[in-house]
């Protein structure tokens, strides 16, 4: 089964082993989404370098912070503060559920806001049935603002949350489940992603800063 879309964009963290970018590379993917922080002070150990090490093989980069139910402006200041993002590095929030407490809408919200007051641009926001329970029949949202990055390891990212007509990036799958591939040259099985147009436009558009209409 072929996935709709480009599928050039892998999301990694420290549980990932990368024995190459340029490998990576070579296997199609022109960019490298990976966590930086979850909550107020974790920072995930292999982020500075693998983002040196990617930049020099010519990726582009992006970062994601797993979102907890701690102090929001902790959680961005840690997010901010460690990934330290350029402006040509996509930014991210994951809102999914954390053992260590879930973010609520509310802040999940308030998140969004002051990233954007801080940066002047809004961040993708990652998520998938969490996101969509708690967006039912909600569609007047600071959400709508930002790029949605779907998971949904099917066919089809169907089913979208209700904040967004469109989705911009696809997880379709986790490494295990979902269509193939599901491995990445230099790193093996790893979650895979798919932009929503093609490879010419998704390096246009980079760091993705407007949702998909």
């Amino acid at each position: 089964m072929t996935v709709q879309g480009f599928n050039g964009v892998v999301d990694v963290s420290h549980h990932n082993s990368v024995s190459s970018f340029s490998t990576v590379k070579s296997d199609g993917i022109v960019a490298v989404i990976h966590k930086a922080t979850e909550g107020s002070t974790y920072q995930d150990p292999q982020y500075p370098s693998r983002r040196t090490a990617a930049k020099s093989a010519g990726l582009l980069w992006g970062s994601y912070h797993f979102a907890t139910a701690s102090d929001v402006q902790s959680q961005l200041d840690n997010y901010l503060g460690y990934a330290d993002p350029s402006a040509n590095d996509l930014i991210c929030i994951d809102y999914e559920s954390s053992s260590s407490g879930t973010m609520s809408l509310a802040q999940l919200e308030d998140f969004v806001t002051r990233i954007h007051q801080k940066l002047g641009r809004y961040p993708v926001v990652y998520g998938g049935s969490l996101l969509r329970e708690n967006l039912q029949g909600v569609t007047s949202t600071v959400l709508s603002s930002c790029p949605l990055w779907f998971a949904r390891y099917s066919s089809q990212p169907s089913a979208l949350p209700s904040a967004w007509s469109n989705w911009t990036l696809w997880q379709y799958t986790d490494g295990q489940s979902g269509p193939e591939p599901h491995t990445v040259n230099g790193i093996g099985n790893c979650d895979r992603d798919t932009f929503n147009g093609t490879a010419a436009e998704l390096q246009a558009q980079w760091p993705l800063t407007s949702p998909t209409s």
